[in-house]
């Protein structure tokens, strides 16, 4: 199980979905509290694009968002696994 309020931990469950579903990870600073991410298939086209929080405890709202809105690559319940 990933824990929810863990930055690291939760880039690091993305990197490892991604990579097994054969997406790449682009990642970008957006403000001072939130990285954008994009993810990537073979062809070079976009499959997702997503904000992941540097501080998911401060802003669970936007981690259920993050869930929800990947849910459709990764499968319900992701973050959980």
């Amino acid at each position: 199980m990933v824990e929810r309020d863990d930055y690291a931990a939760i880039r690091d469950r993305i990197t490892a979905l991604a990579r097994d579903h054969g997406l790449r990870c682009g990642w970008a600073e957006t403000t001072s509290r939130q990285r954008f991410l994009l993810l990537w298939d073979a062809q070079g086209r976009v499959a997702a694009r997503a904000i992941v929080p540097l501080y998911p405890s401060e802003t669970p709202h936007i981690v259920e968002n993050l869930e929800r809105g990947l849910a459709s690559l990764f499968g319900d319940d992701w973050l959980e696994d």
